[in-house]
C-alpha cells in the first residue's frame, strides 16, 4: 500500500472539496475518490498502477490510473491514464463492448482472421472455426476498426453453439490502447452521462 505525503493530501484535499451546489439532479451526480489500494479483480488490468482516481457515473466506475510529477518548483500535478470501466450492475467486471463491429482477431498459429462478437478488456466473444484448437492459450492479434493491430493472449474459457469464450491478457501499450478504444466507446455510447462532467 502507498502513502500520501502531507503535500501530496493537501493537494487531493483542495482538487475534491465539495462544492456549493443546490441543484439536486440525481441523474448527474457523480463521485470521485482516490484509492491508494486497488482491487484485486483491476490489478492485472490496471498493470503496475499504485495510485488510481475512482470517478463513479452511474452504473459505470472509471479507475483512473494517476502518478504525481513534481515540477523544479516542487509543485504536484497529476497525470491521469486512461481508464479501465467498471460495470456495476450484476457484479463488479469490465464494461463489455456488444455488438462489435469491425473487430477482428487473428490466430498467430493458423494466420486467419475470426470475427469478434464482443470485447472488454480482460475478456471476449468470438465466432469459433474448426480449425481453432479450443483447449490452449494463443497468441494473437487484435485488430481495431482503425486498423490498429493490438498484441494479446487468448485464453479459451468455454465454447457452445460455436461461439467461444475467451479471456484476453495484453500489455504495455496494447493495453493502453485497448483501453483508450473500449473508454471511447463508452463515452459514445453513454454520452449523456458524461455532458454534465466538467472538462
Amino acid at each position: 500500500m502507498s502513502t500520501l505525503s502531507d503535500e501530496e493530501l493537501a493537494y487531493f484535499s483542495d482538487v475534491f472539496a465539495p462544492e456549493d451546489d443546490s441543484t439536486d439532479n440525481s441523474l448527474a451526480k457523480h463521485s470521485l475518490s482516490v484509492a491508494t489500494e486497488i482491487p484485486q479483480v483491476l490489478a492485472h488490468i490496471l498493470g503496475n498502477a499504485k495510485l488510481t482516481l475512482l470517478a463513479e457515473i452511474s452504473f459505470y466506475q472509471l479507475w483512473f490510473p494517476l502518478t504525481l510529477k513534481q515540477d523544479d518548483l516542487g509543485q504536484f500535478s497529476p497525470q491521469l491514464g486512461v481508464p479501465e470501466v467498471i460495470d456495476m450492475r450484476g457484479g463488479e467486471r469490465s464494461w463489455r463492448l456488444e455488438h462489435v463491429k469491425n473487430i477482428k482477431v487473428m490466430d498467430n498459429d493458423s494466420a486467419k482472421y475470426v470475427e469478434v462478437l464482443s470485447l472488454s478488456s480482460s475478456g471476449m466473444t468470438i465466432k469459433v472455426p474448426q480449425e481453432l484448437n479450443a483447449k490452449m492459450p494463443h497468441l494473437t492479434q487484435l485488430i481495431l476498426p482503425n486498423g490498429v493491430h493490438l498484441d494479446m493472449v487468448f485464453e479459451p474459457v468455454r465454447t457452445e453453439n460455436g461461439i467461444m469464450a475467451a479471456k484476453i491478457s495484453a500489455e504495455g501499450e496494447s493495453r493502453e490502447m485497448l483501453r483508450q478504444f473500449l473508454f471511447s466507446e463508452h463515452k459514445a455510447k453513454y454520452s449523456h452521462l458524461y455532458k454534465n462532467i466538467n472538462r
